[in-house]
C-alpha cells in the first residue's frame, strides 16, 4: 500500500505532517522553501489536483507571533487581499494558501512595462491598511523601538560585518543623529503600517496586491509602508525619483494627504528604515543565515548616504559613512 508524502520523519516537524493528515490534504509531494530571516520554516505541499499550499512551522519561540499573524489577518482580510487560513492546529503548525512562487518583486524585475499598475495596486493596499484602527495588536513605534533598531544596525554593520568598531567620537556622531532623526520621525502623522511591505511580501493575486508577513502590524509614520515599498531589496535596481514620485502622489491622493509633504516625510523616514535593513542585512550575512542579503547590502548602504541631509547630525554621520568607503570598507 503507498503511503502518501509526508514532512518527514523529524520530531519537529510530525505535527505538520499530522495536520497535512488531518485536514485530507491529498498530498503529492513536500518541498522545504527558503525562508526569511525569521525562525519559522515553509514547505510548498503539492496536492493531486495540481494546486497547492504552504505549511508553515513556527518553533516554540514564535508562538506569539503565530497568535498576532492570526489576529492581524483577520483584521485585513475584509480590506486586503490576504492568504487563506485553511487549518491551524493551535501547536505551531499551519495551512495556508499558496500564493505562487513569484512575488511583487520578481514580477516586477522582470515586466518593466508593469511596473507602474502593480506599485499603484501596491499603493492602494498599503493606503487600505493605514485606514484601519490601530488593533493594539504591537505597540505603535516609539522612540525606543526606533533607537533600539539604529544601534543594532550600528552594532551589525561596524562591528559585526566590517569588524571595525566606532571610535568615541565616531559613536558620538552616529548616536547624536540618531536621537536628531528618530525625533523627527516621531513628529510626523501616524497611521496603521504593514511593518514590511517590501517586494518579498506583496504578490499579484489577479488585479489585486496580496499582502504576507504582516504579523507586526503598528501605528508608525504615515509614510512608513511606501518607503519599504519603494526602496527596499531588489527595487533598488530599477527604481527611480520619478516612478517613486508617482506612487507617492498615488497613496497621497488615496490618504487625502499632500503629496510633496509626505514624500518629504518618506526620505527621513527611509534614511531611519535603510540604516536599520543595513543592520539586518549585515547581521544576517555574519551568522550566515543569507547570502542573499550580501547583494543588497551595498544598495542598502549607498541609499543611507544619499538620503542624508545639511544638518549637522546629518552631516556629522555622513562623515564617518564617507570615512569607511574611503578605506574601501563599504561599496
Amino acid at each position: 500500500m503507498n503511503r502518501e508524502p509526508t514532512v518527514g520523519a523529524r520530531p519537529d516537524l510530525v505535527g505538520l505532517d499530522e495536520l497535512i493528515r488531518r485536514t485530507r490534504l491529498a498530498a503529492v509531494s513536500i518541498d522545504a522553501l527558503a525562508g526569511d530571516v525569521g525562525r519559522r520554516r515553509y514547505f510548498r505541499i503539492a496536492l493531486s489536483d495540481n494546486r497547492s499550499v504552504l505549511g508553515v512551522v513556527y518553533p516554540a519561540e514564535e508562538d506569539e507571533s503565530r497568535l498576532r499573524w492570526g489576529k492581524a489577518r483577520a483584521l485585513l482580510e475584509p480590506r486586503v487581499r490576504v492568504p487563506a487560513l485553511i487549518a491551524d492546529d493551535g501547536r505551531g503548525n499551519q495551512i495556508v494558501e499558496d500564493l505562487g512562487s513569484d512575488d511583487l518583486a520578481a514580477r516586477c524585475a522582470a515586466s518593466p512595462a508593469e511596473r507602474p499598475a502593480w506599485l499603484e495596486r501596491a499603493a492602494e493596499a498599503a493606503a487600505a491598511i493605514a485606514e484601519l484602527a490601530d488593533p493594539g495588536i504591537n505597540a505603535p513605534f516609539d522612540a525606543t523601538l526606533f533607537r533600539r533598531e539604529l544601534n543594532l544596525a550600528r552594532e551589525a554593520v561596524f562591528e559585526m560585518y566590517l569588524a571595525a568598531p566606532l571610535s568615541p567620537a565616531d559613536r558620538d556622531a552616529h548616536d547624536g543623529w540618531a536621537d536628531a532623526l528618530v525625533s523627527e520621525i516621531l513628529g510626523h502623522p501616524f497611521a496603521l503600517c504593514h511593518r514590511d511591505f517590501h517586494g518579498n511580501n506583496l504578490f499579484a493575486v489577479s488585479d489585486r496586491v496580496a499582502v504576507i508577513d504582516f504579523q507586526d502590524l503598528r501605528r508608525g509614520p504615515d509614510s512608513y509602508d511606501l518607503a519599504s515599498l519603494l526602496w527596499e531589496r531588489t527595487t533598488l535596481d530599477w527604481m527611480d525619483d520619478a516612478q517613486a514620485a508617482a506612487v507617492v502622489a498615488h497613496f497621497a491622493e488615496r490618504r487625502r494627504a499632500d503629496a510633496a509633504a509626505l514624500g518629504a516625510r518618506m526620505r527621513r523616514v527611509l534614511l531611519q528604515r535603510a540604516w536599520k535593513v543595513c543592520g539586518t542585512f549585515a547581521r544576517a550575512v555574519v551568522k550566515g543565515k543569507g547570502e542573499t542579503y550580501r547583494r543588497y547590502l551595498p544598495g542598502e548602504l549607498g541609499l543611507v548616504r544619499r538620503l542624508l541631509g545639511n544638518s549637522l547630525e546629518d552631516r556629522r554621520f555622513g562623515e564617518v559613512l564617507e570615512s569607511r568607503s574611503r578605506l574601501g570598507l563599504l561599496s
